[in-house]
């Protein structure tokens, strides 16, 4: 698909530098999802659409190009354009399954993911967020992995990895110890996210649900010698399955090609739990930015009830937010003429600029003029460069800082 002439919709997700749009091709009628962020944040969405248009995978959302708007205030918006999912996410599907899906449906949606983190390893990229939130459905039941908002250029392999002390992003609860500890974050890390994602699949529920403390839990994941708990109902092949991925040493994991081959995933035989599953329910999901929006995650959701129309049935693809929104097609809708970029290979260059949304950044003193102060926000005007000396939290640096009182926490937002 090549997107020409366009025309914007309601807004379907919503997050605090970036907006997800639904769109439509004024030629061919066929909808996608438009992420927008502001002339300045152009850098950011450039850097995660130069990774997703170097991959090729049907497990894989689609970049579709880009493109630059304008705003309701006249002001620039550089877009991405990307394939749309209507089966909504993973943790939709969860959710519709009363809680649980059943084994024959994890192992589909396991094997799936392998296929695209394959893929996405062997083109020397590490995804940094696996979770259920950012696995997508397509119409013929598909999963696909999306949302590379934290993903980051590694070295080819299973043992390419970011060893640079920086905390890069991901989710919590789902971080490997190595990532928790801010060693490094590479492929391997992807797998242990996977077998998290297996077991929030299984159980309904993020791994650790014994913590309610984000902090705590995450100084648990990086310096206890314990794994998440595997589900009891599991088979002994599911069972089999998660130690694999659940090595707290990273060099013991097996990789996304090993696990491809592992009788839990290998024959994977036709189902009624596998085939296209039904549009989801209306949700509103916030994705975590930080280890602090953790606490929220469980609670992040409120649903209302179904529509009818077909058009209800689009979802958000990638965004920290996701919704349904009530259309309203004679009012809501823009007609956009996209643009060529350039300098579409600008990308940010320093480890705060090019850190994502997803981080916590802690320091001893108070933040320069100018700078973002406790609870600031990127999309009221701050910018990666305001915080420059700011080291990215690790747990050790969590667990000390949380009792210093003059600490203050930038939440990049």
């Amino acid at each position: 698909m090549v997107v020409g002439e366009w025309t914007r919709g309601p807004a379907i997700g919503r997050g605090s530098s970036a907006t997800v749009s639904l769109a439509v091709d004024s030629r061919s009628a066929e909808f996608f999802a438009v992420k927008s962020v502001g002339a300045d944040r152009a850098g950011e969405l450039r850097r995660e659409q130069s990774i997703l248009c170097g991959l090729s995978s049907p497990y894989v959302v689609r970049c579709l190009g880009s493109g630059v708007s304008t705003a309701e205030d006249n002001g620039a918006l550089y877009d991405m354009f990307l394939e749309y999912a209507p089966g909504g996410s993973l943790a939709d599907e969860i959710k519709r399954g009363g809680g649980r899906c059943e084994e024959g449906l994890i192992l589909s949606r396991a094997r799936d993911i392998l296929r695209g983190l394959a893929h996405v390893h062997a083109s020397g990229v590490a995804h940094c967020d696996v979770k259920g939130r950012n696995v997508l459905i397509g119409s013929d039941g598909r999963a696909m992995i999306a949302d590379f908002g934290c993903a980051r250029r590694v070295g080819t392999g299973h043992g390419g990895c970011i060893a640079d002390g920086l905390l890069r992003g991901g989710t919590p609860m789902f971080m490997a110890p190595e990532a928790a500890r801010g060693e490094e974050q590479g492929p391997a890390a992807d797998i242990w996210a996977l077998g998290c994602t297996v077991i929030e699949m299984a159980t309904g529920g993020a791994p650790w649900p014994q913590f309610t403390d984000p902090v705590a839990a995450l100084h648990h994941v990086a310096f206890s010698s314990e794994v998440p708990e595997f589900p009891s109902w599991l088979s002994d092949d599911g069972k089999d399955f998660l130690a694999r991925c659940l090595q707290r040493n990273p060099r013991e994991r097996w990789t996304a090609e090993q696990l491809l081959d592992h009788q839990f995933v290998a024959a994977v035989a036709a189902s009624p739990s596998n085939s296209t599953p039904r549009i989801p329910d209306k949700d509103i999901f916030v994705s975590p930015k930080s280890i602090l929006d953790q606490a929220l995650w469980d609670d992040s959701t409120a649903d209302t009830n179904d529509t009818a129309t077909p058009t209800d049935r689009v979802r958000a693809l990638a965004a920290g937010a996701l919704v349904v929104p009530d259309w309203t097609w004679d009012a809501n809708w823009i007609t956009v003429h996209s643009g060529s970029v350039a300098g579409e290979d600008d990308r940010a260059t320093s480890p705060e600029a090019d850190a994502g949304d997803r981080y916590l950044l802690v320091g001893s003193s108070a933040p320069a003029a100018g700078s973002l102060t406790a609870g600031g926000s990127h999309a009221h005007g701050g910018s990666y460069g305001d915080v420059p000396s700011l080291p990215i939290v690790t747990a050790m640096q969590v667990a000390v800082m949380a009792g210093v009182a003059s600490a203050f926490a930038v939440v990049i937002t």
